[in-house]
């Protein structure tokens, strides 16, 4: 029995999939990775992925964008779903306030997180492996559970019942996920693509989980920065933007007319980020948080580490319950 016929049949016992050996590709060079396709095998560092599709991301209930360069795989030895990313090279300029920064993805980057975060559960895990023309593959465990980002959203509460009744202990888990951040910065690394939708909550154990480390900076403050979207989004229970504060009848004429430009985030300024404008009991340190965010912010922090010692201090002074646990 040839090779491809044996592969063929373990196809079909993982997968009840009927695919002639003749038609099977066993995928060395992963380049050209807009040819592979459903039923491919991907061989690298000896071992057999068989390729399911691609893996598709929803951001901001917007349908589901295929990313072409990450598929959705099988460990032909072990069975398990496995993550497979590809070599793919994009550039992009993001700004903050009147900062334009440029953002790459480094596939080799990612490499040297996933390397130093083995065994860090508030991590996505994987392994790194090079194909026979040495693109980097990281092969990521998948993680059963959902994004921060619908976890909220999905939270069917009036904002100040949210607020007294789940706020403050998803403010407590995000601690440990900054921390977590902060040891990359330590280890001369970033995470840069810091989003509300990039930490998983697992749902077996409630763990957040850092996931997607491919996207870099050369400037780490853009860790920062992105974080104080993280306490935005969850503080104020979505994202609240000038348009639909004005154009709702949710807040009072009194509200709306005391929204200033001053009130933006520096990344997004139509977004509000200024929120005790809009919910006067969040108390002043995590208001202080979130105004050093805006795009005329009162102060800056120096770096991760004054920022974690701040977000602790608001965490013991404001929810001095969770830090007691």
């Amino acid at each position: 029995m040839s090779e491809k016929e044996e592969l063929a049949i373990k196809i079909n016992d993982l997968t009840g999939w009927d695919i002639k050996p003749n038609r099977l590709k066993i995928i060395t060079d992963t380049t050209q990775w807009m040819s592979i396709i459903r039923g491919d095998i991907i061989r690298i560092g000896a071992k057999d992925f068989l390729v399911k599709g691609n893996l598709c991301e929803t951001r901001f209930g917007i349908e589901e964008q295929p990313k072409y360069w990450v598929f959705n795989t099988i460990d032909m030895e072990s069975g398990k779903t496995q993550i497979l990313k590809m070599v793919f090279h994009e550039e992009f300029t993001a700004h903050i306030g009147i900062l334009k920064i440029r953002c790459y993805r480094s596939p080799e980057k990612e490499a040297d997180v996933l390397n130093l975060v083995r065994g860090d559960l508030r991590f996505m895990q994987g392994k790194v492996y090079h194909d026979e023309m040495n693109n980097t593959i990281r092969a990521l465990d998948f993680i059963k559970g959902n994004t921060i980002f619908n976890e909220i959203y999905l939270i069917n509460k009036p904002h100040e019942q949210f607020f007294h009744e789940d706020l403050p202990e998803i403010l407590r888990k995000l601690y440990d996920s900054f921390l977590a951040i902060q040891l990359l910065h330590k280890n001369k690394l970033c995470h840069g693509d810091i989003r509300n939708d990039h930490i998983f909550i697992e749902r077996e154990t409630g763990a957040y989980k850092w996931i997607d480390f491919d996207l870099k900076q050369d400037v780490s403050d853009f860790d920062m920065w992105s974080m104080g979207n993280i306490i935005s989004y969850t503080a104020g229970k979505g994202i609240r933007t000038f348009s639909q504060i004005l154009k709702g009848n949710e807040f009072s004429e009194e509200v709306k007319n005391s929204l200033e430009l001053s009130d933006s985030s520096a990344f997004h300024n139509y977004r509000i980020m200024n929120l005790s404008k809009l919910y006067p009991y969040i108390p002043p340190k995590l208001s202080d948080m979130l105004r050093h965010f805006t795009i005329n912010p009162p102060a800056f922090y120096s770096g991760i580490d004054e920022f974690c010692d701040r977000y602790w201090d608001m965490l013991e002074t404001e929810f001095p319950s969770l830090t007691n646990k």
